[in-house]
């Protein structure tokens, strides 16, 4: 597989596990409920997940095509 069809299919990944990220966040968000100490802990793994990808994609942008 050529680096730019990798490069496109990684983003696409990335974007597709934040999707799922902002859907279980919103569940979190509009349970209206005081939340488990669990709950918090899997809220806080996705929020630190996040900023890994955030990292992950602004490498991939910032990165100069081959060629």
């Amino acid at each position: 597989m050529e680096p730019e069809v990798k490069e496109k299919v990684r983003i696409a990944a990335l974007s597709e596990e934040m999707d799922a990220i902002h859907a279980a966040n919103s569940l979190y968000w509009q349970a209206g409920k005081v939340h488990t100490l669990a709950e918090r802990a899997e809220y806080q793994f996705r929020q630190d997940r996040l900023d890994k990808i955030r990292s992950e994609l602004a490498l991939l942008s910032s990165a100069p095509l081959p060629g």
